[in-house]
């Protein structure tokens, strides 16, 4: 029982000694370690798709109104639940697309083909959030078919490039 009792006061002083800023350096160094292409990528496309063009379209309906966004379905989740709720179904949306990129990516025999796709999510996220911000600013902002068709031709072009470049590896 002594025993137990001076492992169970060492543990506290371990407890102790451990700084949370020193939990933190090891988790950022260690995530640092393990990124790739492809891990930067999958980030990338998260905040430039999902968190910057979330909180662009949030901040430009607040500016311009809700008749400003051109999809339907973020009309409606502004005008029943705010700025947060339009950040949120954007947040969700691209988190279920990066989910299923991750699972198709886990094959690496699609490597590039997958860092393809995600860099044109990437770019069309930024080209996304540049729009809101200009349309929030009232300037003239790219058509959000031409966002999307420029989108769909890099998806496309990007994916192609990537698969041929897989192929070239096997």
């Amino acid at each position: 029982m002594k025993e137990l009792q001076e492992n169970c006061k060492r543990n506290e002083i371990i407890r102790e000694d451990v700084s949370l800023a020193e939990v933190l350096r090891l988790l950022i160094k260690y995530t640092i370690s393990r990124l790739n292409v492809q891990g930067i990528l999958f980030l990338l496309a998260f905040l430039s798709f999902g968190a910057g063009d979330g909180i662009s379209a949030a901040y430009m309906i607040d500016k311009r109104g809700a008749i400003v966004e051109a999809n339907p379905f973020i009309r409606y989740m502004y005008e029943s639940n705010g700025s947060n709720g339009v950040i949120e179904i954007k947040l969700w949306l691209v988190l279920i697309i990066l989910y299923f990129v991750w699972n198709i990516s886990k094959d690496r025999k699609n490597y590039w083909m997958i860092n393809g796709f995600l860099f044109a999510l990437f770019v069309c996220g930024l080209i996304a959030t540049g729009a809101n911000l200009m349309a929030a600013e009232g300037l003239d902002y790219p058509a959000p078919s031409s966002i999307i068709a420029t989108y769909l031709f890099l998806v496309i072009l990007l994916s192609l490039l990537g698969d041929a470049m897989d192929r070239l590896h096997l």
